[in-house]
């Protein structure tokens, strides 16, 4: 007889993994699982209520994001972020979203426009209450619908890990560096609205240069103080 075909219904071991790998990203980002904490087979199980198995290739997942370091024999934890690392996932998450933005708003229609509006106003009143978690999860929101829009499959592809990474990095930076996001949210809303993918890539492009900007002058302080 033929070999049925593989359906999500019947594939419980790649759902695990999925259910377990969302499980753990919330927790690192809540704080539940702690930079250099490590991680213990057992321990895990016992959390997540699974096999070793789904386990293991959730923390695979998590490697490949940066989120978890092991050595062999030795250790697996969770990563500690450093600044090299912020600086460089977010050079390239906003480079591909400038692309994104620039392939995705010409194609807008009025119900994907405004739900990209909604993300953007989301992200205003997180700023404006200085509320890192909402900004964060406003502006992520944000991203995965340009690169959603934009219908490339290469970049979607590449979203999938950059994006965690770039959540985890940003629990490590000054709060005070995210709050001027809120200053290229009517810039991005009348592109949107003129559907100028040039204008929305080029105002990406001004919001980096400014977070990476005050990143330097905040760490700058820092040192200074020390």
């Amino acid at each position: 007889m033929p070999v049925p075909k593989s359906t999500v219904e019947n594939s419980p071991r790649k759902l695990l993994r999925d259910v377990v790998l969302e499980k753990m990203l919330a927790a690192i980002q809540d704080g539940t699982l702690q930079a250099g904490e490590r991680l213990n087979d057992d321990e895990l199980v016992r959390w997540l209520g699974v096999s070793r198995t789904p386990i293991r290739e959730a923390i695979a997942k998590l490697v490949d994001y940066g989120l978890v370091e092991m050595e062999a024999n030795r250790y697996t934890r969770i990563a500690t972020p450093n600044a090299k690392q912020f600086d460089d996932t977010l050079q390239v998450l906003g480079g591909f979203t400038e692309l994104a933005a620039r392939w995705s708003v010409p194609k807008l229609d009025d119900a994907t426009a405004g739900e990209l509006v909604e993300a953007l106003e989301d992200m205003r009143r997180g700023a404006e209450a200085e509320d890192l978690r909402a900004t964060n999860a406003a502006l992520d929101r944000v991203v995965k619908l340009f690169i959603a829009y934009s219908d490339n499959e290469l970049l979607s592809k590449l979203a999938e890990s950059v994006i965690p990474r770039a959540q985890f990095l940003a629990l490590s930076q000054s709060r005070g560096v995210f709050w001027d996001v809120q200053n290229f949210i009517d810039p991005l809303r009348a592109a949107i609205s003129r559907r100028d993918g040039d204008a929305a890539s080029a105002t990406i492009r001004s919001l980096t240069t400014t977070v990476d900007e005050l990143t330097g002058a905040v760490r700058a302080g820092a040192a200074a103080d020390r």
